[in-house]
């Protein structure tokens, strides 16, 4: 039995790391890990917790949120996304 390793999410400009399972979101590995990410309403909603995905790809649960305009500014809403792979992730307000 196989089981998927964790990625690892790096957060710019910070250099702040930590690693997300396969089941969980971005955001939900983050504020597992203790780590002060900015949201609120936790359903793609308030866009707190949206970062720039600088490297990497995530995925999402139907309905995609994410408008057009979302995708071509390459924004990512962490409550909603799961990584597919390693990311690195912007986002100004997030300290290490």
């Amino acid at each position: 039995m196989s089981q998927q390793a964790d990625f690892q999410v790096t957060i710019e400009p910070s250099g702040l790391t930590f690693s997300v399972g396969p089941t969980e979101t971005v955001l939900q590995a983050a504020l597992r890990q203790g780590i002060d990410f900015p949201h609120r309403c936790q359903q793609g909603v308030c866009t707190a917790c949206v970062c720039r995905l600088r490297s990497g790809t995530v995925t999402y649960l139907p309905p995609e949120p994410l408008s057009a305009q979302d995708k071509s500014m390459n924004f990512t809403y962490c409550c909603l996304a799961f990584a597919s792979s390693d990311l690195v992730l912007h986002h100004p307000f997030i300290r290490g």
